[in-house]
């Protein structure tokens, strides 16, 4: 169990540049959002559009924001989000769907691993870094974590975790039974999700 965990341990960071098929992953996020002209900005007016730009992404649901100059891949997940409820909701959905295609149980929900789970992904959030919860590793449970730009919906997140040997080792772990999600946005345009795994 602790070799599976301690190789669970990387983590991931993407960039729409990847997902919509260009470019390397990285952690970094640009400043605006793409769909904007930046070439057609004033420099001395960047920092106003920017802080313009935070207030509207602040003042809309993540979900709905995510569909703004997104590729089809968002715009899915946004449908998603209009009829069945959330980020959340959707990222539960397709973990227990992937995991069910492949013969393990759906997770059960688990209100201590939510609890540390978001204060964990707040945390992460607020310091805009990727790290693990080692004590909460350290206890038995399982942890993956994702930050990516907020054009990233349910689907491409969860496929972020499939597509990384650890963490999709977390995923279809058949011997977990519970679960626990935390999801936190940064100032600079990055969503972090915290899931954990329990026995």
């Amino acid at each position: 169990m602790r070799t599976r965990l301690t190789a669970s341990l990387a983590t991931i960071a993407i960039t729409s540049a990847t997902l919509l098929g260009g470019g390397a992953a990285t952690a970094s996020a640009q400043t605006l959002p793409s769909f904007i002209p930046q070439h057609l900005i004033p420099a001395h007016l960047a920092p106003q559009v920017e802080g313009i730009v935070s207030q509207v992404r602040a003042a809309l649901p993540p979900e709905a924001w995510a569909a703004v100059g997104s590729s089809e891949m968002a715009y899915g997940d946004v449908a998603a989000f209009g009829v069945s409820g959330g980020l959340r909701e959707g990222i539960i959905r397709e973990i227990d769907a992937y995991r069910v295609a492949h013969g393990r149980g759906a997770l059960a929900p688990n209100a201590d691993l939510d609890r540390a789970a978001q204060a964990w992904a707040d945390r992460l959030a607020a310091r805009d870094e990727v790290m693990h919860n080692t004590g909460l590793i350290d206890r038995g449970h399982g942890e993956n974590i994702v930050a990516a730009g907020t054009h990233c919906g349910a689907i491409c997140l969860v496929d972020l975790w499939k597509n990384s040997p650890g963490h999709n080792e977390n995923l279809l772990d058949p011997g977990y039974r519970s679960a626990g999600m935390g999801i936190a946005y940064s100032g600079n345009g990055k969503v972090f999700v915290v899931h954990n795994f329990a026995y």
